[in-house]
């Protein structure tokens, strides 16, 4: 016979001792550790015991460390040391659903569990399973019959259904025997195994494929094979097989260091078929290259040495022509330094303290779309001291130092070893109540280029140049407080006269030669913000006046920004040639950011005569326009874009697509038309490709990207 047990707590002990009270509580049973701390407690609205055996009834209960089970009925067998609920079984983990069954059987001792029919659920992923049956044995389910999904569970848009299934919780890792992927039921693809992370947690294994077609290239396949073995570094390796052009693989390579600054890296390799060569003429057949970056501030250096500071930056892309970049991912071209077919790669370290600055650096250039890299003049490398500025006997009087060295390079055609060394003496003094700085500074400057490696009839004499020229500057920086605006108005003047000079040898146009002639430059920006502190418009303008050959002027550079509001913003920059009465330099753009609404049009202009700067990505003529818009509704995002060259009359690029989404499934088409370079045995040539991009993601198992070429 039972005995009623109700209103009385019961306590079990380590030692399995029963002791009674008439506590007014709701029936109880709680079991202790060495702490004298509950590790498991089991209540019920109405409790029912036969000697070893306890059933519980209403709102039957089941708390541990971790979890939280309610049922409609529990039985407890404190002999065998198992408990099983039935009736509607919820577990709970934090706050969240865990799991759900009809049946659960637990083993108290072993830690073990059968579920009948199972549910569980990951709330940080919204991941869920479902199962006829399954075993929770240390940490892991077994589970027989399942379905996957991340999806509703009344009614999913997909679902993987699997014969057998295994859960590791600690791993977060759920591996499927015969899983088929269905979609509303129908299946779609089968697969004789499947292993994958359900979590958020870095894990080796595959992630997802992509792939494609392509008219030319053929069936497209990528399998990125992903390693993490420490918390601190991790690899990708991406196989990549175009069934028409050939093969290869790509790798991302991650590591933080001690400073949690990350190291990064690209690498790859994609090799053509003689078929694929032959047909397009190209100059490679072999495609590679290598991509790092990494910054890193006190490398060598602490605050108790007298350099206090140091720091080294490397962004270095080493690549065989353009086509690497079209052959990987976007990633790789995005984080290359690449301004049209120009490819720069830095390599910089410094030392500095309160007085004194020492820099090494590096600079290479590659021209992708150039056969032969051989005449592009690199500097390898240049170093520098500079003494930082400091005061010289009196209150306003200060000076400061500069050495530097620089190795111009190259394979084919001129080198050339360039010191210079400057020290300017800088006097300033305030006026006018502080509304007006003026300054004069004598500058002591002296050059020598040495060159070598001189063909091509080419006659290069040591160039040798001394000035001791001067620089008078006046600036002003005003703030005005209006009532429904501020104001901040900087105007500057700098004028640079010649003094004494001497200049013998040669110097080729790639050289500058301050003070070699009078300069003036006129500057002048200014501010408008709103009440709010918040900026409305911003307005800045320079122009510079070469006071001998000629009197040339050089360009106008204006630019001007108005922000409308949060939504609405332009932006203008001209830059007008006085000495061809037009504008070399142009781009108006404007902005539209809504909430649901993104839009832009745009127009970019450079003249042919508009003189070429490396260092500012400024080379060649253009001119053309672009536009895009994007529109988001519930579920739905409509976008298009387009680059449209109106001197040339062609569409350089355009597309126009949809996608369209929900949590666990997301689709979207695109068709886009682009014309992009590719080399050639006679150069750089343009090449026309059309394609329709079909992509598919079953979140977050599965995401395929489908390129159909026309």
């Amino acid at each position: 016979m039972f005995k009623s047990a109700k209103k009385i707590g019961i306590v079990i002990s380590l030692a399995t001792t029963f002791v009674l009270n008439s506590l007014e509580a709701r029936p109880s049973i709680k079991q202790f550790d060495a702490k004298q701390e509950a590790v498991f407690e089991f209540l019920a609205d109405d409790m029912e015991y036969n000697q070893s055996i306890v059933v519980g009834k209403g709102h039957a209960t089941v708390i541990n460390l971790d979890y939280y089970i309610s049922a409609n009925q529990a039985t407890y067998d404190t002999k065998m040391r198992e408990i099983i609920l039935s009736g509607d079984v919820n577990a709970y983990k934090g706050n969240a659903l865990y799991l759900k069954a009809q049946e659960v059987k637990i083993k108290l001792q072993e830690d073990y569990s059968f579920l009948e029919p199972f549910y569980l659920q990951d709330s940080t992923t919204g991941l869920w399973v479902e199962a006829k049956n399954a075993e929770y044995d240390q940490e892991i389910y077994k589970m027989q019959d399942a379905s996957i999904s991340t999806c509703s569970v009344n009614n999913p848009i997909w679902k993987l259904k699997a014969s057998e299934g295994k859960y590791d919780m600690n791993k977060e890792w759920l591996t499927l025997w015969n899983p088929r992927l269905c979609v509303y039921d129908i299946p779609v693809l089968y697969l004789p195994y499947l292993s994958f992370s359900a979590g958020y947690k870095r894990k080796s294994g595959l992630l997802y494929p992509v792939l494609g077609n392509s008219n030319d290239d053929g069936v497209i396949y990528s399998q990125p094979i992903y390693f993490a073995p420490h918390d601190w570094w991790d690899i990708t390796l991406t196989p990549t097989l175009r069934a028409k052009r050939g093969g290869g693989v790509y790798g991302e390579f991650r590591v933080v260091d001690d400073k949690d600054q990350m190291l990064w890296a690209n690498f790859g390799y994609f090799g053509d078929s003689n078929s694929y060569q032959n047909t397009y003429d190209l100059e490679n057949q072999e495609h590679f290259g290598f991509q790092l970056e990494y910054t890193r501030k006190d490398l060598l250096t602490n605050v108790q040495n007298y350099f206090y500071e140091d720091g080294l930056y490397a962004d270095i892309s080493q690549v065989s022509d353009v086509d690497y970049f079209r052959l990987t991912d976007d990633k790789a071209e995005k984080r290359a330094d690449l301004q049209g077919s120009l490819l720069t790669s830095r390599l910089n370290y410094f030392l500095k303290s309160d007085s004194d600055y020492v820099g090494i650096y590096g600079r290479y250039y590659s021209d992708l779309e150039s056969t032969s890299n051989t005449k592009t003049l690199q500097t390898l490398p240049q170093v520098q001291y500079h003494r930082q500025i400091d005061k010289l006997f009196i209150d306003d009087l200060y000076y400061s130092f500069d050495y530097q060295i620089k190795h111009f390079t190259r394979p084919i055609g001129y080198r050339a070893v360039q010191q210079e060394a400057q020290l300017p003496i800088l006097f300033t003094q305030n006026l006018a109540n502080d509304y007006l700085n003026v300054s004069l500074s004598p500058v002591f400057y002296a050059t020598q280029v040495n060159y070598n490696n001189v063909d091509n009839g080419l006659n290069l004499k040591t160039g040798r140049y001394i000035t001791q020229h001067y620089q008078f500057k006046a600036n002003t920086d005003l703030v005005k407080e209006y009532e429904n605006f501020g104001h901040t108005l900087n105007l500057e003047a700098l004028y640079t006269m010649p003094g004494f000079k001497d200049k013998k040898g040669d110097f080729t146009t790639f050289f500058t030669l301050p003070g070699d002639s009078q300069e003036l430059r006129l500057s002048a920006s200014q501010h408008f913000y709103d009440t709010n502190n918040i900026l409305k418009l911003s307005h800045r303008m320079r122009q510079y006046f070469y006071l001998e050959d000629g009197h040339k002027v050089g360009e106008l550079e204006n630019e001007v920004q108005y922000f409308y509001d949060y939504e609405w913003s332009f932006l203008s920059d001209i830059f007008y040639a006085h000495s061809e009465n037009r504008i070399s330099e142009a781009t108006h753009k404007i902005n539209y950011d809504g909430e649901y609404l993104q839009a832009y049009f745009g127009h970019f202009f450079r003249d042919s005569f508009a003189k070429v700067d490396w260092s500012r990505g400024r080379y060649g003529e253009a001119s053309y326009i672009m536009a895009g818009a994007s529109k988001e509704f519930a579920n739905l995002n409509l976008f298009a874009s387009l680059g449209y060259d109106y001197k040339e009359d062609y569409f350089k690029t355009w597309q126009v697509g949809f996608e369209t989404s929900v949590r666990c499934f997301s689709f979207g088409l695109k068709y886009v038309s682009e014309v992009y370079p590719m080399l050639t045995t006679r150069g750089a040539e343009a090449r026309d490709d059309k394609y329709v991009l079909l992509t598919i993601r079953f979140i977050p198992l599965l995401s395929s990207d489908v390129k159909v070429g026309r």
